[in-house]
């Protein structure tokens, strides 16, 4: 009998919560005081108070990302209040989905010139959900900036740092392409900011 070495799992790799870690890291991003544990908790508490717990496992939908992400917010808002560091002004976050209604087709420039808008230095960034058809998965991400034709991440799992530009196609229906291997999924493309609030 022939003895091999055991791996144990690691964390990740018998999951799809790429999603819920991708609420985590966005927030976390724009609001670094905030605890990425308190974040998780409540982002898995919002998850499984009308969600599918196996999600968790098999992988989340725009669906379940948008309940998800707007009940956190609504629990940060009740529970802290947020100032700007520089300037002292009170703000909340504000999510949007640019293309949650299938209002007809879109083009690649028009998807990529609002993810290209990510800064989190200018407190705007964005999720995003593509295929990487070179390794066959489905996966969300965040987008914490642009620099030089391309969106450097910020990643749960060992996705790379930076993605180019010209490796994306946007809601193509071709199976594969070598040389644009990332198939992003322009009705899952979540805008995270800081938004002022107006004084009364």
């Amino acid at each position: 009998m022939s003895v091999k070495r055991i791996k144990p799992a690691k964390q990740g790799e018998l999951d799809s919560a790429c999603g819920f870690y991708s609420i985590v890291n966005a927030i976390h991003l724009l609001e670094p005081d905030l605890s990425k544990d308190m974040l998780f908790t409540q982002t898995i508490r919002a998850f499984l108070y009308d969600g599918d717990p196996m999600r968790f496992v098999h992988g989340t939908n725009r669906g379940t990302i948008k309940n998800t992400l707007s009940r956190l917010l609504s629990y940060l808002h009740k529970n802290y209040d947020f100032f700007d560091d520089k300037d002292g002004y009170q703000y909340q976050f504000k999510f949007s989905l640019p293309y949650w209604i299938n209002n007809g087709t879109r083009s690649r420039k028009d998807v990529l010139s609002l993810i290209e808008e990510s800064n989190f230095k200018s407190k705007k960034i964005s999720i995003i959900g593509y295929r990487n058809q070179e390794e066959n998965y489905d996966h969300w991400t965040v987008v914490k900036q642009t620099k030089k034709d391309s969106l450097i991440t910020h990643d749960s799992s060992g996705e790379s740092a930076r993605i180019e530009l010209s490796q994306l196609r946007v809601d193509s229906k071709q199976k594969s392409n070598v040389s644009r291997p990332y198939n992003l999924y322009s009705e899952d493309l979540i805008i995270i900011e800081k938004i002022k609030i107006k004084e009364t």
